[in-house]
């Protein structure tokens, strides 16, 4: 049966925004970016997004184990077409009924504010028929709530270009009754983790730390964050600063200026 977002539900973003596209560019425009940061710096970044990368991958792996010894339904949830397997549900069990998500949305190429029109315009579509019935969701966001690395920010302003329109990776949306109880415990269980692999390390007489290539590295904790709600109107309002404005259909790719993507 197909879940609907229910007005006064939370509207979450795990991952952050950007991480493909950031990481396209330093691939494409190395030179311009080295002006701009120190080596040591420069290093440090690249080996946090390296890790995270890896610390995500592993989660992939973890689920798509999980879900290779177990028979799988033909027919899917709307919210899982996206994606065969759920990185998430490897960290947090069941939490799609723990904190009551009733939809799940990727952020890809268009980043996160055609993401989230694309994810509201879906409670229009009609299952049966696929065509659009209504006006769909109406939700409220800030900007300055949704994740983004300092990182990010710096090679965005060395670009001139817009983060929430740059396409993530491994980064995604969703609706859900206990948003920041999701929050904290997802970001618990990380830092248990690391807590874990740091005692591990002591005990065999090694230090562990998230800025020492010389002692076991531990990953920085995966972002998420509380960044809206969804509405009883249809209008979807964010919120920058002090201004408020509103979620247009307008739809773009930041880094279809630097490449041009097939």
């Amino acid at each position: 049966m197909e879940r609907k977002i229910i007005p006064g539900q939370d509207l979450v973003m795990v991952g952050e925004v950007g991480t493909y596209a950031v990481n396209k560019l330093l691939e494409l425009y190395p030179d311009r970016i080295n002006k701009r940061f120190s080596k040591a710096y420069l290093d440090e970044e690249l080996k946090k997004i390296s890790e995270q990368l890896c610390e995500l991958e592993q989660w992939y792996n973890s689920a798509r184990e999980a879900r290779a010894t177990h028979a799988v339904s033909d027919k899917k949830d709307t919210d899982e077409k996206w994606i065969e397997t759920d990185p998430i549900e490897s960290v947090l069990p069941g939490y799609r009924n723990t904190y009551g998500v009733t939809k799940i949305w990727p952020v890809e190429r268009g980043g996160v504010l055609k993401a989230l029109w694309d994810f509201c315009e879906s409670e229009a579509i009609d299952g049966e028929t696929g065509r659009k019935k209504g006006n769909g969701a109406g939700c409220r966001f800030r900007y300055d709530r949704i994740p983004i690395s300092q990182f990010t920010t710096e090679i965005c302003e060395i670009f001139d270009i817009t983060p929430y329109r740059l396409w993530s990776k491994d980064c995604f949306i969703m609706s859900m009754d206990k948003g920041t109880q999701f929050c904290e415990d997802f970001l618990e269980i990380q830092l248990e983790k690391s807590q874990n692999l740091a005692n591990e390390a002591f005990a065999k007489g090694t230090r562990s730390g998230f800025d020492s290539a010389a002692h076991v590295r531990t990953s920085e904790p995966v972002k998420t964050a509380v960044f809206g709600r969804f509405t009883t109107e249809k209008k979807r309002i964010r919120v920058d600063g002090d201004e408020i404005g509103y979620l247009t259909k307008e739809s773009y790719e930041e880094l279809d200026k630097f490449i041009k993507i097939l």
